[in-house]
């Protein structure tokens, strides 16, 4: 499987997770994918965005991570006004966001109607608001049935994946729970072919903090079982993006990703 694999300007924690630092780093290192978290400060800067448009033909595919969640809010904000106004001069117009298990199926698929002819792709992340197991195991079967019934209406959302939630403490998943949601998922759009994107980082304990990532492969999080998966079953994984926050430990993981993909 030839998965492109790609740095989030987390890379640039040091330097104010400045975008245009990203752009440089990954030219450097030979990213060809990378995304770019368009908050409300970033988007209010004109030449920063410039510098970033300038530089789209140095990458096969720029992904965009708005701010906030999937929600009537977001719909009527000046942000996402101003987010769309960005996307309109863009090779390749498309936004991450978070799913919001607050809202309905019926609201969240009237909402990407209302959007769906603006921007081509949006992409919705699995996120939880809510601790427990209970109240995951609710969020994650009203995230799948949302795709369930946007692809019936042909709607424009496309799904990400974050695997380390499920693996987070506050879910109260245990290991064989936790690794079951992500073979389910992924087994889920796979049966579906519905194009799937990756974020992953790797933790030394559930808790996740960043002091302590390490790179994919190192930590607690079963990557070796996740990736004999996706290559003994196929999902259309187009492709993967590192959330890190220094510059050593994409590099690592990716030497691991491609080796334990190259082995399979």
């Amino acid at each position: 499987m030839d998965i492109p694999i790609g740095v989030a300007n987390s890379v640039s924690a040091n330097f104010q997770f400045d975008p245009l630092d990203t752009l440089n780093y990954a030219k450097q290192e030979n990213f060809k994918t990378i995304q770019i978290y368009l908050n409300s400060q970033l988007i209010a800067k004109e030449k920063t965005l410039k510098e970033i448009k300038k530089e789209q033909s140095s990458f096969t595919h720029i992904y965009y991570h708005a701010e906030g969640a999937f929600s009537k809010e977001f719909i009527g904000s000046d942000y996402r006004k101003n987010l769309y106004a960005f996307l309109k001069d863009v090779e390749s117009p498309n936004y991450i966001i978070h799913f919001d298990e607050r809202d309905s199926i019926d609201k969240i698929i009237k909402l990407a109607e209302s959007l769906s002819d603006e921007v081509p792709h949006i992409y919705v992340e699995n996120y939880f608001q809510f601790e427990g197991k209970e109240e995951a195991e609710k969020n994650l079967k009203k995230y799948q049935a949302m795709f369930t019934l946007s692809s019936n209406f042909g709607t424009n959302l496309f799904p990400v994946l974050d695997i380390p939630r499920l693996f987070h403490e506050k879910l109260n998943f245990n290991m064989d729970e936790a690794l079951d949601w992500c073979y389910q998922l992924l087994n889920f759009f796979g049966n579906r072919q519905i194009p799937l994107l990756l974020h992953l980082i790797d933790s030394a304990d559930a808790n996740q903090s960043h002091r302590n990532f390490c790179a994919v492969g190192e930590g607690y999080i079963p990557y070796q079982k996740i990736f004999n998966f996706i290559l003994k079953t196929r999902p259309h994984i187009s492709g993967i993006i590192l959330e890190f926050e220094d510059k050593i430990t994409p590099l690592q993981s990716r030497e691991y990703i491609r080796s334990v993909i190259e082995e399979g």
